[in-house]
This record gives structure tokens, C-alpha cells and sequence, in this order.
């Protein structure tokens, strides 16, 4: 190496990694995006001879070739892909550490993991995943503004991938991996193993930066692929890392003053909206995560004062202003789902501090019973606030317009349901409401039933109509994770939508084993049946002595409801297959 007479403009980074150098002061922007000083103090390198660059500009023509060759055979590859019919006998998991990824990483000459493996498939195939996203998960939760992640796809394509800005580059694969997660089964073979793993790979990439989108400076996209990585590590069995990762995602969000008006007067319209939403959707997620694991959430109430969804500004000029806003196939209504998820979140970190709390532990008898009529007002607030047509029993016909939102209303639902469950202590893993049916399905005691019973069973035959019908056609809400617990401890991992569907299958159970002849009895059978066909699958896969225990309880009570149907019921119920198949359900 010789040094140069001639003054170098690039800094020390921009100069070593060959890339354009901006000069700017005190820190170039490449420096500022990779967080490292910029120096000037790296020596020049010795010009090299004419035929020496020659040939490696050979080499390079080379390469770019061999690079456009490849492309077009990947392309050709994910073109035959919905031909291939081989099967795969193994699924991988999805990883949930959020070191998990180092292992993995190819390091490149320079020793660097990051840089020169930013790469991106093809711009047709992206454009393709960002659509099913925009018009899927954003059109519910808007977690980005539509035109602002157009307009950063297309800077982020136009560059090389070690020109690329890290943190949009992990924005975007963020957006792939929500996106395959909602990509429309094959009706022969169901989700694929390659959707599966295309999630995986885009959330192991996004982890492979995630020192550098939390430590470097701090912008809202940094806490946008932060929320977006807790949606998609929340749906893991281990909660461990999407708990971890809100905690410091709702701390950078303080650090940019998300939670608080005030500090986005200043903005335009759309910034001011956009960074509202954020934080919303964050709070969703810190309570939901809250609640699951009942451990406390980061977000207080009273130290937020955001506008809510549906108070946000717009502008005539937006096409943003119809996010988070559900219409029905006819026109006819429409509801903002996610001012409803916002709203029962806020139920929901009730619902914590009432049951779960060091202040609950602490409260008198009255002041408990107080608190849970207080929640279960909130909920038939909440309840009566969401149209008809979006009501668990019809949504996915009145919304037949738009499949994938069955998915999101099962969720919504879901969530209510689990939410009333607990506080009126009838949810599938109470053990003394569990205990109460088993002797009152062997004769011992009368079941002691809580308040606003009718209002609860009701609830709880409407939402296994909507399980019933959306299992069976959409995939990704099965992914999301809840955690079940036992003296504070955590014993088994379910699913978020299945534990309320279980906590259901128990209700219709005690409500039909107490009185055999209500006016759905025929209905609520079928439904019942079905759930034990599911519990009966489910249960394979558990090592859960609680859940197996569970599911001989309601064998039992199932066979005492049987009985009486038989009894009293005979003709209406003659070929059903609860009364024709008891041996069907004998416990393991």
C-alpha cells in the first residue's frame, strides 16, 4: 500500500467497502447506518496495472452474467413450484430465539454477516408478496403506510445489496414473511412446506441485522420491523422472545415519543397517523402478550394519549384513509377493526389487572368482584359496539368478499371470548370450574354456573361456528401461540385461537349436560362433536397431563349428555354420532 498525494474525499468505510461516500458531517450516511465512526484514516491503495484491471473487470462481467443466469432459474424454479408434488415427511420450526440466526449466517471475506447478504428475490415476486400483505394483514393492522413501503421497495431495489439501507432492507423482509403467512392455501395440498419455510428464512434475516435496526439511530421504520418481528414471534410456541422483544420495542417507542401527542404536533398528516398507528398496534401486542403469559405489560394507560384510529387526521388526497376499516361483500356496513382490536386490548390489560396483578392478590373479596363486573360491562359494551354483520356467527359470509378475513375475526373474537371465559373464571383451565363439571357429570354436586351464564354460552356457540368454518380454511391463525398456566407456571403451549375454542367445547358441554333440552341442543351437539374430533387430533401432539386431563373431563360429561339425550331425545337424534359411537371417545 503507498499513500496518495491527492486528498481522499470517501471516509474510511465507504472507502475499504467501495461504496459511494456522501461526505456529509460529522458522519457520512453510510457511517450513520452502520453505526461506526467515520475516520479518514485507512491508507490508499496502490493503483493497480491497466491489464490487472482489465481482466478483473473480466471477471466482474462474469459474474453479473452468472448472477442474471441464476435469477432467471430461480424464477423458473418458483414458477413449477405449485407442480411439484413431493412431499416433505419433516417440518422445521420456526425459530424463536432471537440469537438464533449467527450460526447461519454466511460471513463474507471481510468478516462481515450482514452487508453483502442483502439481497432480495426478484422485484416481480416481491411486488407480488408486498400486494397479498397490503391487501391482507395491512388492511386490518396498518403497520405501514401503503405508498411510503412502495416508495422504499423501489429505493431499496435500485440499489446493490451492499448499498442497501439495512433497516428497509429488514422492513421489507419483514413484509415477505407476514405476506407468506397469508398467501391462500392450495386446495389439494393445503399450505406447503415451502411457504413454511420462506417465512422462517425472511424472519432468520431479519434477525441477523436486529443489533443494527436496535441500537442504531433510532427512526419509526426501526420500530416498525421491530412490531413486525414480535407479530411474527408471537406466533411461537416459546414466548420468551416476542416478551423480551416488545419490552424494547415499546422502549424505543418512548425514545421517539410515539406514545405521546404532543411530541407529533409538529408532523404532517400522514407522519402524524402513521406513527399513531404504530404505537397501537404495538399496545395490541404488549397486551395480548400480557395477558397470555400473565406478566405485566409495558404500556401504561395513563402515560399514553394518542389519538385513537378512528379520530386519526386524513386528507382528501390520502388512499390511506380506509386502513384498518372492514366492509361487508354487499356495502352495506363496515366496522373499523382496528380501532375494535385497540379497544379490547384495553379490556384486556383490565382483565390482567383484575385477575393477575400484585394489586389483585392484594384486594379485598368485594373489591375483586367489583373490578370483574366492571370487565364484563366493558366487554357487553365492547360486544354491542361491533355491527351484526361482522358478529362471530355471519362474518365470514357477510365478508365472502374478502376470505382472509375470517382469520382476523377469529382472532377478534376469540380474544372476547377468552377474555369473559377468564373473568367469569369458566375457561378451560380454571381446575375448580373443571373439578365443579366433572362431579356434577358424575351426580356428586350442582355445577355452580357464573353470572350472565346465557350471554357467555352464547358467545361461546357463535365462535365455534366461526372456528369451525376458518380452521378448515385458513392457515395462519393457527400459528399464534398462547401460553397455559399453572400456579404460575408454564405447562403447555397451545394455540390462541384453539384455547378459546376448548374453553367453548366445556361451555356448550355444561350448558347441555344442565339442562338437555334447550332450544339449540341439536346444534350444540354437532358443534360439540366436532370439537372432540379436533380435541381428540390436538391431543396427539400434546405431552400435557393437564390438557389430557382436560379432555377426559369432558369425555366423561359428554358421555353423562349423551345418556340423557339418548334418553330423552331418542328420534331427533337417532343417527347422530355422539349417540351411535361411544367407544369413539374412550380417553388415551
Amino acid at each position: 500500500m503507498e499513500l496518495s498525494n491527492r486528498p481522499r474525499k470517501a471516509c474510511d468505510l465507504c472507502y475499504t467497502r467501495r461504496i459511494k461516500c456522501d461526505g456529509q458531517k460529522p458522519r457520512c450516511s453510510n457511517c450513520i447506518n452502520y453505526a461506526t465512526d467515520c475516520t479518514h484514516t485507512a491508507l490508499s491503495r496502490k493503483s493497480k496495472p491497466r491489464a490487472q484491471r482489465r481482466s478483473e473487470l473480466k471477471k466482474a462481467d462474469e459474474v453479473q452474467s452468472l448472477q442474471a443466469e441464476i435469477q432467471r432459474l430461480e424464477t423458473q424454479l418458483a414458477q413449477n413450484r405449485d407442480h411439484d408434488q413431493a412431499s416433505h415427511a419433516t417440518q422445521e420450526p420456526v425459530r424463536t430465539t432471537i440469537a438464533a440466526h449467527v450460526a447461519d449466517q454466511h460471513i463474507d471475506e471481510d468478516g462481515d454477516h450482514t452487508i453483502s447478504s442483502m439481497k432480495l428475490p426478484p422485484l416481480h415476486q416481491a411486488m407480488a408478496m408486498v400486494g397479498i400483505y397490503l391487501n391482507t394483514y395491512n388492511s386490518v393492522l396498518p403497520l405501514f403506510h401503503a405508498d411510503t413501503l412502495l416508495r422504499l421497495v423501489g429505493e431499496c431495489y435500485a440499489r446493490q445489496p451492499r448499498q442497501r439501507d439495512p433497516v428497509v432492507w429488514a422492513a421489507i423482509n419483514v413484509v415477505f414473511a407476514l405476506a407468506c403467512q397469508q398467501v391462500p392455501e392450495n386446495p389439494r395440498n393445503g399450505r406447503s412446506q415451502h411457504q413454511t419455510d420462506q417465512t422462517t428464512e425472511y424472519l432468520n434475516k431479519v434477525q441477523s441485522i436486529i443489533s443494527t435496526v436496535m441500537l442504531g439511530e433510532t427512526h419509526l421504520l426501526n420500530i416498525q420491523v421491530l412490531v413486525g418481528m414480535v407479530m411474527l414471534l408471537q406466533t411461537a410456541h416459546d414466548l420468551t422472545p416476542s416478551l423480551l422483544l416488545i419490552s424494547a420495542t415499546m422502549r424505543l417507542a418512548h425514545k421517539l415519543g410515539l406514545h405521546s401527542h404532543a411530541a407529533s404536533t409538529h408532523l404532517d398528516p400522514v407522519e402524524r397517523r402513521q406513527r399513531a398507528r404504530v404505537i397501537w398496534i404495538a399496545y395490541i401486542l404488549d397486551k395480548d402478550l400480557s395477558l397470555r403469559t400473565q406478566q405485566p405489560s409495558v404500556q401504561l394507560d395513563d402515560d399514553m394519549d394518542v389519538e385513537l384510529p378512528s379520530s386519526l387526521p386524513t386528507t382528501n388526497d390520502d388512499n390511506d384513509n380506509t386502513a384498518g376499516i372492514v366492509v361487508t361483500a354487499d356495502g352495506n356496513a363496515r366496522m373499523n377493526y382496528f380501532l375494535a382490536r385497540v379497544k379490547l386490548a384495553k379490556i384486556e390489560g383490565r382483565v390482567y389487572d383484575s385477575l393477575y396483578s400484585t394489586r389483585a392478590v392484594n384486594r379485598s373479596f368485594e373489591e375483586l368482584r367489583n373490578a370483574r363486573e366492571s370487565v364484563v360491562s366493558a366487554l357487553d359494551e365492547w360486544r354491542a359496539s361491533i355491527p351484526l354483520e361482522f358478529s362471530a356467527s355471519i362474518v365470514t359470509s357477510s365478508t365472502s368478499n374478502k376470505p382472509a378475513n375470517g382469520g382476523f375475526f377469529c382472532v377478534l373474537h376469540a380474544t372476547s371470548l377468552q377474555c369473559m371465559a377468564l373473568v367469569s373464571r369458566a375457561h378451560a383451565w380454571d381446575r375448580q370450574w373443571v373439578s365443579g363439571l366433572r362431579n356434577h357429570s358424575r351426580g356428586i354436586q350442582m355445577l355452580q354456573l357464573p353470572p350472565a351464564w346465557d350471554t357467555i354460552v352464547h358467545q361461546a356457540r357463535n365462535y365455534m361456528l366461526l372456528f369451525r368454518e376458518v380452521w378448515s380454511r385458513d392457515a395462519w391463525f393457527r400459528w399464534l401461540a398462547i401460553t397455559y398456566h399453572n400456579d404460575g407456571t408454564i405447562v403447555d403451549n397451545n394455540r390462541m385461537t384453539s384455547c378459546p375454542y376448548t374453553t367453548a367445547l366445556v361451555l356448550l358441554t355444561a350448558n347441555t349436560l344442565g339442562n338437555p333440552s334447550h332450544n339449540n341442543t341439536q346444534l350444540d351437539v354437532e358443534l360439540i362433536d366436532s370439537a372432540l374430533l379436533w380435541l381428540n387430533e390436538a391431543m396427539r401432539e400434546s405431552q400435557s397431563d393437564e390438557a389430557r386431563a382436560l379432555r377426559e373431563t369432558c369425555v366423561e360429561a359428554v358421555r353423562t349428555v349423551k345418556q340423557k339425550l339418548a334418553g330423552d331425545f331418542t328420534t331427533p337424534f337417532g343417527n347422530y354420532w355422539l349417540l351411535n359411537h361411544p367407544d369413539s371417545l374412550e380417553p388415551f
